[in-house]
């Protein structure tokens, strides 16, 4: 064959040869090659016509008097099977040039039973090499999908934006537990807190949390720092950094810019708090024992029965905007590291780390990676310094020391966190007091154990990147007293967040608890339903019908409750009846009921709610459903009447209703409490 010559293929063949199915292609010479022609497998010869190679299949008739030169490499080649590696010299030579990551190898076989076991090797590894290829296939069409969800919800929110097509909608309490009337709550300790919670719902629609706080007392060195995951990916959907200043006793509220997409993840939270001198904190427990895998997850604390005192609302993506307090916008959509399992840095790292004092010299032993040796005379000391350390989600740092001369419990070693972009030359460049700067304290080493490991906990304010410094000093100054200390590793450390597991042993104030302050929204309703949207044929008169299932308001529960809100003119109402088909709303009705075809039935205007009507229910639970209906409006309507109409005007008449309805909540209560 001619050297570099580009093979020949026949017009009609070319789509064969490209096809990218496994085949083989044999050089002249080789015998008996009818034992490779094996199912699934397609056997190619290279054949010498005209002064030109040419590829056609084994077996066909002599090449055709017209072809093209091969305009790439076919693919799907597992090898060339040659009796002399002289003869593929040129047909390599030509692939090197048209696809140089892809020249398949040289199977060296005088006859064709000889290639077998060759072929064998060659067609796994083309098979491993496959199956890689086809799940990073996979996982771009993963993030292709995502992007593709994320690309029409944009689109979606472009059109209602600039249409103006629907009002904003309020979000849906979906969830909501009570701190317990006991006053039980997980405090922080040592001036630190870290804890992890399963919210028990999907992450889609997910808009706002709320935390209780049963104690705050933070000064400007306190800050708390949250940040919602989801539970099987640890990806970050939602990151907040509220300073210690900010933080009172009661509900804390915490909104996304907007709701979660479409992921079917479930929601898990994790809260770590840094307190300085003298400040505190503790977080409420719910009031009742948590479900299987619910219970509040403790780092370093005893293990828990119950949840968090929390609050969940969702709303639908696109259609709730919001500015949010304490938002960390560089957190979202990174990957958590997996929760108590060390984290290697990168070993670029240790190649940029600067060998600012002391005698430390970099040490390779075979095709490993070079790593660091320090050598301490008596009295002597060594820093290490490693700029540009990426930190995202870490809570520890822990440099691993291993002690290959002298006796380990003359060593002291410690870890050191200064600002990105720092210049650290010597000991005496170290601060406590930059911005966002620690120390480990000094960890001496234990005589007889050659390993020692400092470990440095980071503040919840760290950056992304931060400057780490490693101090290593020789405490003995006798002339015999050598070390030489090998730095093993440098690793982070997400704090692990322990199983759920018995009772606890619940922290109590000492004082006695003040009474529990309600949430804004505290009724919640797992659904709701529209059953009727009626319209009379002149349009006067008009209702929406609403089922709310499964409703919780502090300690009253009910399996569904029946309303119906209605428009007659400018003034709306509330229609309540007492019928079969109805759940009851009412333990006792008010004796001046009125009754007419369908049954008895209450019109309440808002003139009647404000009015003292609460005072005609004799019953605490009747006075309770009552608010809980008019604090739930709102949101139930603001959910049904999605399917009662697609006129935004309409949207707004209902919703203006239904608020203006719920406003007489609070007068109610009161005339309810006189």
């Amino acid at each position: 064959m001619l050297a570099g010559a580009a093979p020949m293929v026949a017009r009609g063949r070319l789509a064969a040869l490209f096809d990218g199915g496994p085949k083989l292609i044999l050089l002249p010479g080789v015998a008996a090659p009818e034992v490779l022609a094996l199912p699934g497998l397609t056997l190619w010869e290279a054949r010498l016509q005209g002064g030109l190679p040419w590829l056609q299949p084994w077996g066909a008739e002599e090449a055709a008097a017209e072809g093209l030169p091969l305009p790439a490499a076919p693919g799907g080649v597992l090898a060339l099977v040659t009796p002399a590696p002289e003869a593929a010299a040129a047909l390599r030579d030509w692939w090197e040039r048209a696809a140089p990551q892809a020249v398949p190898p040289l199977l060296l076989a005088a006859d064709g039973a000889a290639a077998l076991p060759g072929l064998a090797a060659h067609a796994v590894a083309a098979l491993a090499a496959s199956a890689q290829a086809a799940a990073a296939a996979r996982q771009a069409l993963v993030a292709l999908r995502g992007e593709h969800e994320a690309l029409r919800l944009a689109q979606a929110r472009l059109r209602q934006a600039s249409a103006q097509l629907q009002p904003p909608a309020p979000p849906v309490l979906v969830a909501a537990t009570m701190p317990a009337e006991s006053g039980e709550a997980v405090a922080a300790a040592e001036g630190q807190l870290a804890l992890g919670q399963s919210l028990g719902v999907k992450l889609e629609g997910l808009a706002a949390i709320a935390l209780h706080l049963r104690q705050a007392a933070l000064g400007p060195a306190g800050l708390l720092r949250l940040r919602l995951l989801g539970a099987e990916s640890g990806r970050i959907l939602g990151a907040w950094r509220v300073p210690g200043e900010a933080l009172a006793e009661g509900w804390l509220t915490l909104d996304l810019p907007e709701p979660v997409g479409p992921l079917r993840e479930t929601a898990w939270l994790e809260v770590r708090a840094a307190l300085g001198p003298g400040d505190r904190l503790a977080l409420s427990l719910a009031g009742e024992p948590a479900g299987p895998g619910g219970a509040v997850a403790v780092a370093g604390g005893p293990p828990q029965e119950r949840a968090l005192a929390l609050a969940l609302w969702t709303a639908l993506p696109g259609r709730r905007l919001v500015q949010a307090a304490w938002w960390d916008d560089e957190a979202i959509r990174l990957p958590a590291p997996p929760a108590g399992a060390p984290v290697e840095l990168p070993q670029q790292i240790w190649q940029a780390a600067r060998l600012a004092e002391g005698r430390v010299e970099r040490v390779a032993i075979g095709r490993e990676a070079a790593r660091l040796v320090a050598s301490l005379g008596p009295g002597e000391r060594a820093l290490v310094v490693l700029p540009g350390v990426p930190l995202h989600g870490l809570d520890l740092l822990r440099a691993e020391l291993v002690v290959a001369l002298g006796d380990a419990a003359w060593l002291d070693a410690a870890l050191w966190l200064q600002p990105a972009g720092r210049e650290i030359t010597a000991v005496a460049d170290l601060s406590t007091t930059a911005p966002g700067a620690g120390w480990s304290g000094w960890h001496a080493g234990q005589s007889g154990e050659a390993e020692c490991r400092p470990v440095l906990t980071l503040p919840p304010e760290t950056s992304r990147q931060a400057v780490v410094a490693l101090v290593l000093r020789n405490r003995n100054t006798a002339p015999e007293a050598v070390l030489q200390v090998e730095i093993a590793r440098l690793a982070g450390i997400r704090r692990v967040q322990p199983p759920p597991g018995a009772i606890p042993e619940t922290i109590r104030q000492a004082a006695p608890p003040r009474p529990v302050s309600q949430a804004p929204e505290a009724p919640a309703a797992a659904r709701v339903r529209l059953m009727e949207c009626y319209r009379s044929e002149g349009g006067g008169y008009r209702h929406l019908d609403l089922l709310l299932e499964a409703v919780q308001a502090g300690a009253q529960s009910w399996p569904r409750l029946r309303c119906k809100l209605a428009l007659n003119g400018k003034q709306p109402l509330l229609e309540f009846r007492q019928r079969p088909d109805w759940p009851v709303v009412f333990e006792r009705w008010p004796a001046s009921t009125p009754v007419d075809a369908a049954g008895p039935y209450l019109h309440l205007p808002e003139t009647r709610l404000t009015g003292g009507f609460a005072r005609e229910l004799a019953t605490e639970r009747d006075r309770a459903a009552l608010l809980a209906v008019l604090r739930l409006l709102p949101a139930a309507v603001a959910t049904a009447a999605r399917d009662a109409t697609t006129d935004p005007e309409e949207y707004e008449r209902w919703i203006g209703a239904a608020r203006q309805l719920a406003a007489t909540a609070s007068r109610t209560e009161a005339v309810a409490a006189a």
